[in-house]
């Protein structure tokens, strides 16, 4: 079966790649001291000369929280953090945001004032939004390196690793800013369309269920549709790297192209890789919830589980580069693997 053999030939390679995968870890981490950091010093200098640092220890205060948001509200820092990061999924606590678009709507709005009307609108000078769009870049360079890698038939280096990242830095950069313009439109349109008409819609409703649930099922069309654009973005990296590809624009029509000939086999491998993501969250609150946080060496064992968790989603990035890789190279050999033209007769 494909989707099994794509799978344990990913897994395998990425076992194969334990640096470079180190190395994503590594890029992370820099980018959550560039946040955590100013935001650390700010709590720092809040908390000095109070004896709130020793009930924090034991436990975060949601009202407290909220108070030192509001103390510092002019922060965009600070405002864009609440208490739910330190769970072991942020995701979930902000589902509802995800699913609507806010971050993508935010960086979109701050790309259009700043290509159309040539100026910055101060509600979008983020400092979020703008390392968000470093980070994109940066997840531009390890995206290429890891395809790259993965296409080869040979054990790759970790100089190869690198040297691809930066060729393939400026297609995937490209590919980049093109996912962003579909995502937003997609918010947009689409999402921000029927988030206006459920009210409508469900008016004359007899209960408040019918609204809930016309808002659950929005939720799972949006989640499920989301799954697909990015996975139709995946294949779209493989076919700059495997065909050779210049236009960002192309490699999403082709990207698309296969993602949905081949659609059941390729959404399986991709429920199936995010089947382990779920598996590696279940685990780490599992795990989690063991260490008492009351004192300073079980904060350090948690901080050293969340490390192993990082690298664990780094681990699980790269395997969905590999399985797909090996997914899309072993159902589109007719389309790498040219077909020989016969020689024309010659008329005697």
């Amino acid at each position: 079966m494909t989707i099994i053999s794509s799978f344990k030939q990913g897994l395998r390679q990425v076992s194969h790649t334990k640096r470079m995968v180190l190395f994503a870890w590594f890029v992370n981490v820099l980018f959550a001291l560039v946040l955590a950091l100013p935001f650390l010093n700010t709590l720092d200098g809040y908390l000095r000369g109070t004896v709130m640092d020793e009930r924090l220890l034991h436990q975060v205060d949601p009202a407290w929280g909220e108070t030192f948001r509001m103390d510092f509200e002019k922060s965009e820092l600070v405002r864009g953090v609440d208490n739910t990061i330190f769970g072991y999924a942020p995701f979930f606590s902000h589902l509802e945001m995800t699913l609507n678009g806010a971050f993508v709507k935010s960086i979109g709005d701050f790309l259009s004032g700043l290509i159309f009307r040539l100026q910055i609108a101060s509600g979008y000078t983020s400092i979020i939004i703008l390392l968000g769009l470093l980070y994109v870049g940066a997840t531009s360079f390890l995206a290429g390196g890891f395809i790259s890698i993965y296409s080869k038939d040979h054990r790759p280096t970790f100089t190869e690793f690198v040297a691809d990242g930066g060729k393939y830095f400026g297609k995937f950069f490209r590919l980049a800013l093109v996912a962003l313009l579909v995502y937003y439109l997609f918010f947009t349109l689409l999402v921000d369309w029927v988030n206006r008409g459920i009210p409508r819609w469900t008016e004359g409703a007899p209960s408040e269920e019918t609204a809930f649930l016309y808002y659950m099922v929005k939720g799972i069309v949006v989640l499920f549709l989301l799954s697909v654009i990015t996975m139709i973005f995946d294949y779209a990296r493989i076919r700059i790297v495997v065909d050779v590809r210049t236009s960002a624009v192309f490699a999403f029509f082709a990207g698309a192209r296969f993602a949905l000939v081949y659609f059941l086999r390729a959404y399986g491998l991709y429920v199936l890789l995010c089947a382990v993501g779920v598996v590696l969250i279940v685990l780490y609150a599992l795990l989690e919830a063991q260490v008492p946080q009351d004192s300073y060496w079980p904060l350090v064992i948690v901080f050293l589980l969340q490390q192993v968790y990082m690298i664990a989603r780094m681990w699980l990035k790269a395997g969905f580069y590999a399985c797909q890789t090996h997914f899309y190279r072993e159902e589109a050999k007719s389309e790498l693997i040219p077909q020989s033209v016969p020689e024309p007769s010659i008329a005697s």
